[in-house]
């Protein structure tokens, strides 16, 4: 049914697009000027992280380009497979004739949904200030989808509320496919390096999410972020780089989609030109997600209740990833 669809791909559609990793603002090299010996001198130790921030800004009028791809593969949500979705018990689904309702029938759904995402991020840094960089963020996002659905009648009733009788229907299958390429949501960040305090580094940062990619496409989120952030690293026998990252999303349009981001990694020199990042990134959210996918469903003793439509809960949730990468000098400063 398609109201059943349009609720559950809705919220599909907005997790995906949070799912989406962003690329750090920080560059490789970043420099300062000394005017001891009057020349712009190297300040970073390490090649720097690859989804988490750093400290480091990049020294007043230098400027960074940064282009990324990334392949995106959305196959699971909250544990479930997306290529095979399928409730518990049979949905309910009230039979109308015109505007009047004319009974109810029980149907069960399985579908399969495939999501995949080719991202290529555009990203520029501007160092205002020896301590303050801004950077925008750009990226270019081809999605693919393709979904299948199979449904099939097991009881009809003269209500939704029932007693049903088990009736059962022939199968019906559909599928469908699509492809789009937009931008998606721009990132505008800024970062402020805070005085160093013996070897630890800090800095704040303020980032937002502008809704230019289509939700429609599973290209955004379609809500302005505020997000401020506080970044902090030290340096560990000249070669070693951990770094920490904390801050919160907040959600413009609903405080309950607001979530806390935070992070921890390390980086290592492993070469002169070849610096290894490992990162562990963590999401939560404050509230839960969209309520309006839980429908009445037929229960084994002939009851009606409301469940998660194909068993997919999107209350509060909790996301973590682990990211291993490396960043290689190919020539001079690139």
């Amino acid at each position: 049914p398609r109201q059943e669809f349009n609720a559950l791909a809705s919220s599909i559609a907005d997790t995906a697009a949070r799912s989406l990793p962003l690329i750090s603002a920080s560059a490789g090299f970043t420099y300062r000027y000394n005017p001891t010996i009057e020349a712009f001198e190297r300040t970073s130790d390490t090649l720097g992280p690859l989804f988490l921030e750093r400290p480091d800004t990049l020294g007043k009028g230098k400027f960074n380009v940064n282009v990324s791809y990334q392949y995106v593969q959305f196959d699971a949500f909250d544990g479930h497979d997306l290529g095979r979705l399928e409730g518990r018990n049979p949905v309910v689904v009230q039979l109308v004739a015109g505007v009047d309702p004319v009974g109810a029938e029980a149907t069960r759904l399985r579908y399969r949904i495939g999501i995949h995402s080719h991202v290529a991020a555009f990203s520029l840094t501007y160092g205002i200030f020896d301590n303050l960089d801004v950077n925008v963020l750009v990226p270019v996002i081809a999605t693919s989808l393709r979904v299948g659905v199979r449904s099939q009648q097991v009881a009809t009733s003269d209500s939704v509320a029932g007693p049903f009788t088990a009736e059962g229907g022939p199968a019906v299958n559909g599928a469908t496919r699509g492809n789009a390429v937009g931008i998606g949501d721009i990132l505008v960040r800024a970062k402020y390096q805070l005085p160093r305090w013996e070897n630890l580094r800090s800095a704040l940062g303020l980032q937002m999410r502008l809704p230019s990619g289509r939700t429609a496409d599973f290209q955004g989120t379609g809500a302005v972020e505020v997000s401020p952030f506080f970044y902090a690293s030290t340096r560990c026998w000249d070669r070693v780089e951990p770094h920490a990252n904390v801050g919160i999303d907040y959600n413009t349009e609903s405080v309950s989609r607001s979530a806390v981001r935070y992070g921890v990694g390390v980086d290592v020199d492993a070469h002169p030109r070849v610096g290894l990042s490992l990162g562990f990134l963590g999401r939560s959210e404050l509230g839960g997600g969209t309520s309006n996918t839980r429908f009445q469903h037929l229960q084994a003793d002939g009851s009606v209740q409301r469940e998660p439509l194909l068993g997919l809960d999107f209350s509060r949730k909790d996301a973590f990833d682990l990211s291993f990468g490396a960043r290689m000098v190919v020539w001079r400063n690139l």
